[in-house]
C-alpha cells in the first residue's frame, strides 16, 4: 500500500480571497455578479438571488458542473456560471444559441443545407476562392500576443494572460482537472470510502498519486498549445494546485518529473494534438480509426468566432470513465477490503502472477483517466454518447508486476526529494 499520509491529517479546505463572479440562470434572462471567497457562498448567493434551493452551477462556457472547492479556486474572477436545480438540464452557450437558431429561424438552416450542397458541386472553384481567403487569414492566425490581435481575446478577462497559447494551455488543463474531479467526487461518495477505513485509504492514496502525477505533468497543458515541441502522431487520412505539504506547485512538478525515471509509460501523452499553426482535425468515433469527415477541422488560434466553436470539441472516453473506469476501481477495492476483512473468496489474486494482490494498477487506471491513452478529441458529431462496448484494463497486481515495481520507485524518489527540500 502506498505510505503518503502516514501520520497526518489533510487540513480542512479554506475560502480563498473574495473574488467577483457573474451567475445567470438556463434560459440566460437574468444575470447578477456576485462576490464570493468559496464555491459553497457562490453556491448560497446565488440560490438567494434565483430562489433555487440546493442549487448547482455550471460553467456557461463548457457546460460542466463545478463540484469541488479546490476546483473552484482554480477558476478565474469574471467567469459566468449557470445557476440550476437538481433536475435540470443545462446547455452551454453555444448549444442555447443554436437552439435558438433552429426554432425561430428555420430558413436560416435551410439555407445552410442549399449553401452546403452548392459547395459540393463548385467544389474546384470553392477550393480556389477558401485558399486564396486562408492566405489572408494566414498573418492572423501567427499572431500571439494579446497585442497583436485583440478581437481575439474579447471575453477574456484575465488580464495576466497574455498570448494564445497561454489560453489554450489554460483550456487543456481545465478538461483535464475536471475529469480529476468527476473522479475524485465519485470515488469519495460511495458509501464504501465512508464505512471502510481501508478502502478510504485504498482511494486517498490512489488520488494522491493521481494529483501528483496530474502536476507533475502540468495537467497536460500541452495538449491544446501549438508552441509544445512533441506531438501527437495520427494515423493519415486515406482521402496548479498547492501540495499539502506546502512545496509550490510548479517546484513539485518538477520533482514529479525528476522522480518519473525510465520506463514511464504516461511521457508518450504528453503532446500537443494541433499541427505548429494550431490547426487540429477530429479523431473519429471511438470505435473508429479516423474520422469519416474532411471537414472536422478546426484553428482555435485563427479566431475568436473559431475559439467558441472549438468549446463543443469534446474529449471522448474510449473506455468511459462512470460506466466502466470507475466502476473497476470500485469493485477492486471492494475486492482488496472484503480480502482484508475475512470475507468469502479468498484473497484478491495478480492474474498475470497468480500471487496475492498487493495493489491496484494505479498507472493503468491514470493513463485511461487522464491521457489521451485513451482519449480522442473529437467534433460534436462524432461524439458518440451510446454505451461503448470497451472494458477498463485496470485490475490488482502484485509485487512481482512491473507497474507495482514503478510505482514503489517513483514514491520512494519523491519522497527522498520532498524531504531533502524541506
Amino acid at each position: 500500500m502506498f505510505n503518503l499520509f502516514a501520520g497526518k491529517d489533510k487540513p480542512a479546505a479554506s475560502g480563498g480571497p473574495l473574488q467577483g463572479y457573474k451567475v445567470t440562470d438556463v434560459e440566460r434572462s437574468r444575470k447578477y455578479g456576485v462576490a464570493a471567497d468559496s464555491l459553497r457562498m457562490l453556491r448560497a448567493k446565488a440560490s438567494e438571488k434565483f430562489k433555487i434551493p440546493e442549487c448547482r452551477v455550471y460553467l456557461a462556457q463548457d457546460g460542466v458542473e463545478v463540484t469541488d472547492e479546490d476546483y473552484f479556486r482554480t477558476l478565474p474572477a469574471q467567469i459566468l456560471f449557470v445557476v440550476a436545480g437538481k433536475d435540470t438540464i443545462v446547455q452551454t452557450d453555444f448549444e442555447l444559441m443554436y437552439n435558438a437558431i433552429k426554432t425561430a429561424h428555420t430558413d436560416l438552416l435551410h439555407a445552410g443545407e442549399l449553401a452546403q450542397q452548392f459547395v459540393s458541386n463548385n467544389q474546384p472553384e470553392i477550393s480556389k476562392i477558401l485558399f486564396n481567403a486562408q492566405r489572408g487569414r494566414d498573418d492572423l492566425i501567427q499572431r500571439s500576443a494579446r497585442e497583436e490581435h485583440a478581437e481575439w481575446f474579447v471575453g477574456i478577462d484575465d488580464r495576466a494572460v497574455k498570448t494564445k497559447e497561454e489560453v489554450m494551455k489554460r483550456r487543456g488543463q481545465d478538461r483535464i482537472r475536471g475529469y480529476f474531479y468527476k473522479t475524485k467526487d465519485e470515488l469519495t461518495k460511495c458509501a464504501m470510502y465512508r464505512g471502510s477505513p481501508m478502502a478510504r485509504e485504498l482511494i486517498d492514496e490512489m488520488l494522491e498519486l493521481f494529483r501528483q502525477l496530474l502536476v507533475g505533468f502540468d495537467y497536460f497543458s500541452c495538449m491544446f498549445d501549438r508552441s509544445c515541441q512533441r506531438r501527437m502522431e495520427l494515423k493519415p487520412d486515406t482521402e496548479d494546485e498547492p501540495d499539502a505539504q506546502r512545496i509550490p506547485p510548479k517546484r513539485l512538478k518538477l520533482l514529479v518529473q525528476s522522480s518519473l525515471g525510465r520506463g514511464c509509460r504516461i511521457e508518450p501523452y504528453n503532446v500537443a494534438l494541433c499541427s505548429e499553426r494550431g490547426d487540429f482535425r477530429c479523431m473519429g468515433v471511438w470505435k473508429d480509426e479516423r474520422c469519416r469527415y474532411a471537414s472536422h477541422r478546426i484553428n482555435p488560434y485563427a479566431s475568436r468566432e473559431n475559439l467558441i466553436l472549438f468549446q463543443v470539441w469534446n474529449l471522448d472516453h474510449q473506455v468511459e470513465i462512470s460506466r466502466s473506469v470507475l466502476p473497476s476501481i470500485l469493485d477492486n477495492v471492494e475486492r482488496m477490503v472484503s480480502s482484508a476483512d475475512g470475507g468469502g473468496g479468498g484473497a484478491p489474486m495478480c492474474k498475470l502472477h497468480r500471487r496475492k494482490g498487493k495493489n491496484l494498477s494505479v498507472i493503468t487506471y491514470f493513463l485511461e483517466l487522464f491521457t489521451l491513452s485513451n482519449l480522442k478529441l473529437v467534433h460534436i458529431v462524432c461524439h458518440d454518447k451510446t454505451v461503448h462496448e470497451l472494458i477498463s484494463n485496470g485490475t490488482i497486481i502484485c509485487d512481482r508486476c512491473e507497474e507495482y515495481k514503478y510505482i514503489k520507485q517513483f514514491q520512494r524518489k519523491l519522497r527522498e526529494k520532498k524531504d531533502a527540500l524541506l
